[in-house]
């Protein structure tokens, strides 16, 4: 009993001790950043280390402690400076590098002993002697801390460049940062990154004529947090203008750039920038070079690296929007767009800011590919020297054409939604970068608890920088919601299950995804699950309103035109959809489609074809996406840049059964794609008619057609049998007059 007393007196003890600790440290900190700048004793402005140190020095040694929560996204830059690192042995800068809480914590993604120099710069002498007891409890010998203003800051004689710079929150406390953002340049390499984590507030004002910013997202501040969050921090002399972002991204290319939040603290909106000089290496004018060569702008094997840019403007035939951009910001002396500093190619540049990418509200439509690949090659017989065209969709299918054992030597894929494009593209850098189970558990499961770790240690790298944010922004996917419950199309599975489980059919369905036999499957889907889904009552509360057809099923007005014209109803459609499929294969064995609809997530057995393994072991090799661009844009506007006769598949999907037929639109895709192909070049679609209007419109414009599949009373033509045909359109004439194509407007 007294040493249970003794026992509870000391925990007692001990938490009134650290009760204290706490409320002492917590004083403190609102002292010197709330009410010291107010008082006599704050130092004259006109000597900023003076200020500095009268800032800091009540406060040095719980700065590390009070400012945890304060200065988001410190760790982040780290992580990303260490994955973007590729020089061996870099030296690195910490401009403001304070207490060295910086470089401790880049010593648990990169050691700071593979760095060949680190230099902490800060002004205030109470945090320098912070950093130095620091470095020296860790015997760190090639870290040095100089207390000294970083406009004056000099590498050593036997130091060339620095191959990393940091700014962590210190760029908004810096008076003249015009001088230190120049004096950066002087000092870093030629492959080195310039990073800052910094405070910011920001207007849609400032973003005019800028194609150089690498994303928009969430960089808009509004006029309150604005102005409150500015005059808030001048208190403590952090100044929140937007000039000094503004220049940096002037002065230098951006590699990646990512707005956020710290929803802790009411919302304080930062910035992580990664950068590097504007003209950065050889590389960037093989790059622009390939733009201006031929689509999907592949670098020609022999081609000089040399910039042509402007000296040979007046002899190139196709041209890109982004080799278009790279001039004019060239000429302007602005950055190149970010797109031009990314490691990968794959992507394309685009500009966010035009107004035909603000329907889709931020999200991608389909987080899966309804179309069957194996039906596509069964058709096309894909050669290793095809060049394809596609639309993008979710990707899968773009990855199944490039896992085959002699995959298409080149691949452009289309998709004029932005986040679509996203989405493949970090398919991409997880082959590259990824072992196969983490790529399974994306995927395959549609969940990973590490995303955010793998997003900004191994696949960032590979991502542009729209790409990037998005993922950052959008990171829940993977954590939290699971892959394959985001999209529109969610909501058709959710309300499909809602279904279910108000008929009580939710067991029937689990066994319908274990069945054995056909047998089994057709009894269980004869008795439960077809009654509650096929019936007048879902048919005239969702699958007759118009809404629910595009949001969830991704089904636009002209195309709900074409399904009543052809089956006479809706509901008759669904019907003629899934009847057959029950008969043709087992969902549990042999298709994936159905199988994840229904319980969200592939089996190793029964999944897209570039989640196999051999497929993995294919598409992980070095060089093996190199084939692949990704366009953000009509296929009208993306064809048309395209040299003529390169092209000798295109991949339409559905895509035609959304024009209107009174319109031009169809007219002026298929002499785009007229121009573009081969002699002998195919164009397959899809159709929700049996017999599609724009056949027609294929004829007069130097087409063949013939239905490839035509799908016909309890037989399907292919594992999801959503369409009521297939056709594949040969090219047999050029036109003749192929300017007509411009006469359209493209």
């Amino acid at each position: 009993m007294y040493g249970a007393f003794v026992v509870a007196a000391g925990l007692m003890g001990l938490a009134m001790v650290l009760l204290n600790t706490y409320a002492k440290t917590i004083l403190i900190f609102v002292w010197n950043c709330f009410f010291k700048p107010f008082t006599k004793s704050s130092a004259d402005g006109r000597d900023q280390q003076a200020a500095l140190e009268s800032f800091y020095q009540g406060q040095a040694s719980i700065y590390d402690i009070t400012r945890s929560k304060l200065l988001q996204g410190r760790e982040t830059m780290m992580q990303l400076c260490a994955s973007h690192i590729t020089v061996p042995d870099p030296v690195w800068v910490d401009i403001g590098g304070g207490t060295g809480w910086n470089i401790e914590k880049m010593d648990e993604f990169k050691k700071v002993s593979e760095f060949k120099a680190v230099y902490l710069i800060d002004l205030s002498p109470s945090l320098c002697k912070v950093a130095r007891e620091r470095f020296a409890a860790k015997k760190w010998t090639n870290v040095h801390v100089v207390c000294a203003d970083a406009t004056a800051f000099s590498l050593p004689d036997n130091i060339k460049a620095a191959d990393l710079i940091t700014m962590s929150y210190s760029l908004s406390m810096i008076p003249m940062f015009y001088a230190v953002i120049d004096r950066l340049q002087k000092i870093i390499s030629n492959d080195g990154i310039v990073a800052v984590v910094d405070f910011y507030a920001q207007s849609t004002a400032t973003l005019c004529g800028r194609t150089n910013l690498g994303g928009e997202l969430l960089r808009h501040v509004n006029w309150f947090s604005r102005t409150f969050w500015r005059l808030w921090f001048e208190f403590d002399r952090v100044y929140l203008d937007s000039s000094r972002r503004d220049y940096l991204e002037y002065q230098f290319g951006t590699i990646k750039s990512i707005n956020s939040r710290n929803n802790l603290l009411g919302r304080i909106p930062y910035y992580i920038w990664l950068g590097c000089l504007k003209r950065r290496d050889s590389e960037l004018a093989r790059k622009i070079n390939a733009l201006a060569t031929e689509s999907p702008y592949l670098l020609p094997v022999n081609s000089s690296p040399e910039i042509h840019v402007l000296d040979n403007e007046e002899d190139l035939t196709v041209r890109s929007k982004g080799y278009e951009a790279a001039v004019i910001n060239l000429q302007r002396n602005f950055p190149l767009p970010s797109f031009f500093y990314q490691s990968e190619i794959w992507r394309i540049f685009y500009d966010e800011r035009h107004r035909k990418y603000n329907q889709f509200a931020g999200q991608y439509i389909y987080a899966f590919t309804w179309e069957d690949p194996r039906e596509d090659d069964k058709i096309l017989k894909f050669k290793p020297t095809d060049t394809v065209l596609a639309i993008t969709s979710a990707g899968d299918n773009i990855l199944a054409y490039a896992s085959m054992p002699n995959p298409p030597q080149r691949i452009h894929c289309v998709d004029l939604n932005p986040y679509q494009n996203h989405l493949l593209e970090l398919k991409l850098a997880a082959f590259s970068t990824l072992e196969y189970s983490d790529i399974w558990k994306l995927f395959g499961e549609g969940r990973h608890p590490d995303f955010v770790e793998l997003l900004v240690t191994k696949l960032a790298p590979k991502l542009s920088s729209h790409a990037l944010q998005y993922w950052m922004r959008n990171k829940k996917t993977f954590t939290k919601k699971g892959l394959y419950d985001t999209g529109s199309t969610r909501w058709a599975i959710r309300i499909a299950k809602w279904i279910f489980w108000i008929a009580g059919c939710t067991d029937e369905v689990k066994k319908l995804c274990q069945a054995t036999s056909i047998t089994e499957q057709k009894m269980i889907w004869t008795d439960k699950i077809r009654p509650a889904l096929i019936n007048p009552l879902v048919a005239a509360i969702i699958l007759r309103n118009p809404l629910f057809l595009w949001k969830a099923l991704g089904v636009p007005q002209h195309q709900a035109e074409m399904i009543s014209s052809s089956s006479g109803d809706f509901l008759t459609y669904i019907t003629d959809t899934l009847d057959p499929l029950i008969e043709r294969s087992l969902i549990s064995e042999d298709n994936y489609f159905y199988l994840l609809c229904i319980q969200g997530f592939y089996t190793h057995s029964n999944c897209p074809a570039y989640l196999k393994k051999d497929a993995y072991t294919r598409l992980s090799k070095p060089g093996a996406l190199d084939g692949i661009r990704i366009h953000t844009d009509e296929i009208v506007d993306v064809v048309a840049r395209i040299r003529s006769h390169t092209v000798t598949i295109a991949i339409v999907m559905d895509h035609m059964d959304w024009f209107d037929q009174d319109g031009v639109d169809a007219t002026k895709e298929i002499r785009a794609l007229n121009h573009a192909l081969k002699m002998g070049g195919r164009v397959l679609f899809r159709s929700a008619s049996k017999h599609p209007w724009y056949t027609r419109v294929y004829e007069a414009e130097g087409f063949k057609c013939k239905a490839a599949q035509v799908r016909e009373k309890n037989r399907s033509i292919d594992r999801t049998n959503m369409y009521a045909s297939t056709w594949v359109a040969t090219k047999v004439r050029d036109l003749e007059d192929n300017a007509s194509v411009d006469r359209l407007e493209l």
